[in-house]
């Protein structure tokens, strides 16, 4: 009985990374053009940082209340949500005809994220025993990051050949076929023993432990938000065509799959340099991207952050979990989510304002500032003490 569940856990879990695929390749395949969209039908970069905001309000909150309240409902139907979600947000954006609609057409994509990534990982957790559960979620992890890889490109392909309005009716095709993709899953009961190192630490949890990863974290996501938000205008007003910014964000998202290969054991007996480490290959990015403007150096750019942010939300979870008990899991990841929610809602806003004000370029240096405060925040932190 025991090894049919384990074959039946692992056909779900293949099954669940194709869908995953699917989904992310739908969402990505349009995403990065939406701001380009906005920009030709006027938008100022305030309300192009506004797109952000809206996308991410929903996950300021919803993933812990999903969490707490939607316990007992089955985790595949609420994963069914996301492509339902993403299939309505791209009939909208490709019938919008102002900016206003764009921008209020973002909480259906930030909905979509919501019942993605926070219970695509839920499921992961559930469906997956102790023994495989690393496994499973590299898995998972591939298979999404394989979607954000290809999408990009396809669409940039496709907006710069038919237009950008044809990529977002692509995407909408792809994610209409990862429905049926979804409803066909039937996630299986695993039994497993509570394993007791789970519960060490239980007396030493403490969130105020948490602060400095958490500060960091919010920084962290508002220098994201605004490569993912700002970036794409940027450099298509330098003269770069929509299908070489499709490939600028596939070479982030070929790096981001490759350094999670690589970078599981670096520095891990010294977080706190680690952690410093990180803000400066955040920053410099930044810097070059507002320095040394090219397709050359946007390529070279994205792979180093991208590789730096697979390191960085590694050594993140490791020291958010660390002697946290296992009850407090899902409250600490919770907190996580809101966090980098709040993050990617205000980061496109604040740069947003400031390449409208003071300039683009002034823009991407502010992130890097931002990004090397980091530094400051893991030197002063106590993360050499909680390894």
């Amino acid at each position: 009985m025991g090894e049919l569940t384990s074959k039946e856990s692992a056909t779900f879990l293949w099954l669940l990374s194709v869908s995953t695929f699917v989904i992310g390749l739908g969402i990505s395949s349009g995403l990065y053009f939406i701001p380009i969209q906005a920009e030709i039908l006027g938008a100022s970069y305030i309300e192009i940082g506004a797109l952000g905001f809206v996308r991410a309000l929903p996950y300021t909150f919803l993933p812990a209340l999903v969490g707490h309240f939607l316990a007992g409902v089955s985790k595949v139907r609420l994963y069914l949500i996301s492509p339902i979600m993403a299939v309505i947000f791209y009939i909208v954006v490709s019938l919008a005809k102002s900016v206003p609609e764009i921008i209020i057409a973002q909480l259906l994509i930030g909905l979509a994220f919501v019942f993605y990534w926070p219970i695509g990982e839920t499921i992961v957790a559930s469906s997956s025993t102790v023994q495989n559960r690393v496994r499973a979620f590299a898995f998972y992890s591939v298979s999404w990051n394989a979607g954000f890889l290809l999408g990009p490109s396809i669409g940039g392909y496709i907006a710069e050949n038919f237009g950008i309005y044809a990529t977002f009716w692509l995407s909408l095709a792809i994610l209409v076929a990862a429905i049926p993709m979804v409803l066909l899953l039937r996630q299986p009961k695993v039994l497993e023993q509570k394993d007791l190192n789970e519960k060490r630490g239980n007396n030493e949890f403490s969130l105020l432990r948490l602060a400095p990863f958490y500060s960091m974290l919010i920084i962290q996501s508002m220098v994201y938000a605004t490569l993912l938000v700002i970036f794409p205008n940027y450099a298509w007003r330098l003269g770069i065509s929509e299908f070489y910014v499709g490939t600028i964000f596939t070479v982030f998202s070929l790096a981001r799959l490759l350094s999670f290969l690589v970078v599981g054991k670096m520095f891990r007996s010294q977080p706190r340099f680690a952690f410093t480490m990180a803000s400066v290959f955040f920053a410099i990015p930044m810097l070059l991207i507002a320095y040394f403007p090219s397709l050359a150096v946007f390529y070279t750019a994205v792979a180093i952050y991208a590789a730096t942010l697979s390191y960085f939300t590694s050594l993140l979870f490791n020291a958010l979990t660390y002697n946290t008990p296992a009850e407090k899991y899902g409250f600490v990841v919770g907190v996580y989510e809101g966090i980098f929610g709040i993050g990617f809602a205000f980061g496109p806003l604040l740069a947003g304002y400031i390449s409208e004000v003071v300039g683009l370029r002034e823009s991407f240096l502010l992130q890097a500032i931002m990004a090397a405060t980091m530094a400051c925040i893991a030197i002063a932190s106590k993360a050499e003490k909680s390894r």
